[in-house]
């Protein structure tokens, strides 16, 4: 698992890339370990999940970790370029309303 930094818009947002076609219960742990140094280079994300086709609760999970440690800094964190499955999977749990999601980095970026 990678996570790619993609850019830094207006120095507001750190956009990342996740290289994953999943993100469950095998390759959280490899996540949240490619993520933690990320998460002081900005205090602002956008999360790019174009790649993630399939994620679990797992992996839900270790998005809202990073949600909370984002706002305990006073920062923020928004998704983008869910695919059909993960979207369902955030609005049959109503993560939809806890997280920000957008349709491309763009959009997100531009909010």
């Amino acid at each position: 698992m990678t996570i790619t930094p993609e850019s830094i818009q207006n120095g507001r947002a750190l956009v990342l890339r996740v290289n994953a076609d999943s993100l469950e219960t095998d390759n959280v742990a490899a996540f949240r370990t490619a993520m933690n140094p990320l998460l002081d280079k900005s205090a602002h994300f956008v999360i790019d999940l174009s790649a993630v086709e399939f994620m679990d609760s797992t992996g839900l999970g270790a998005m809202l970790s990073c949600l909370r440690g984002i706002k305990s800094k006073g920062g923020t964190l928004r998704l983008c370029s869910l695919s059909s499955e993960v979207k369902q999977l955030f609005e049959m749990v109503m993560m939809d309303r806890v997280f920000e999601i957008f349709d491309t980095p763009e959009a997100a970026l531009a909010k």
